[in-house]
């Protein structure tokens, strides 16, 4: 359509300016006009009509002007608390952000299409902007930022984060193993988060005991969310609704992540 338009544009440009040439040939200089006004004319049209393009861009618009360094980039929540809030940087140069490390491990297993935050916005559009050049994730700590793939990680199931996944991220292993003594790598979450996905459909652990404890319940409600039926499963098959799938459904105790 953008051809067209442009093409479309251009020839009735070139129609009046030839009509001008020849009414003014006899200056010597009409070659010349003709083609300053049609170059000047063309590049006018093209420029305008790429930017009206730019801005059909919905997502291309929302990376631009900050949405997603405000909004989970994965699953769409405010991010309220930035102590848990994950870094990513875009192939693009954009950057945003994640409201629990745990989406750090979702994003890393699913395709951003399939990000409920993105999955508004044409699957085109997504591919093309949002390619992840690195992930850096919060040292609990000291809130410093590290690259994703040399963190450290442990997971407490008696305290909270935004997701309900109780993960968190250290820059040193003897810093993580002192809220944890059981402390994985990178490749090793991300396996656990795997498995998780392997056995319900989505890579939605919700390890801490009193799932996302009210820190994201809005809108979403224990049990409704969709996710959840995927969540550890324990849920599902404990049937305790509320806080008590935690305490029956860790299937996580086997991971060590005791306090």
């Amino acid at each position: 359509p953008i051809g067209l338009v442009v093409g479309l544009a251009v020839g009735a440009l070139l129609g009046g300016v030839v009509e001008h040439s020849h009414a003014h040939h006899h200056d010597g200089g009409a070659t010349v006009t003709i083609a300053q006004t049609v170059t000047t004319t063309v590049r006018e049209v093209v420029t305008q009509t790429a930017a009206q393009a730019s801005l059909a861009s919905a997502l291309e618009e929302a990376l631009r002007n900050g949405t997603y360094w405000d909004i989970c980039v994965y699953c769409n929540m405010v991010i309220d608390n930035t102590k848990y809030a994950a870094l990513a940087v875009l192939k693009g140069g954009y950057s945003v952000r994640t409201d629990d490390v745990g989406c750090v491990f979702r994003m890393a297993l699913l395709p951003p299409e399939r990000w409920r935050a993105l999955q508004r916005y044409p699957a085109e559009d997504v591919k093309r902007l949002v390619q992840v050049e690195k992930v850096f994730v919060p040292d609990f700590n000291t809130g410093e930022y590290v690259e994703a793939q040399r963190a450290f990680y442990v997971i407490r199931q008696d305290m909270k984060t935004p997701m309900g996944d109780c993960v968190f991220a250290f820059r040193d292993r003897e810093m993580a193993a002192k809220m944890n003594a059981t402390v994985y790598t990178y490749d090793r979450m991300l396996q656990l988060y795997r498995e998780v996905m392997q056995k319900t459909g989505m890579p939605r652990p919700r390890w801490c005991r009193g799932g996302m404890g009210g820190m994201h319940d809005h809108g979403h409600g224990h049990g409704s969310h969709g996710h959840h039926g995927h969540g550890h499963g324990s849920h599902g098959h404990h049937g305790h609704g509320h806080g008590s799938h935690g305490h029956h459904g860790h299937g996580h105790g086997s991971h060590g992540h005791g306090g």
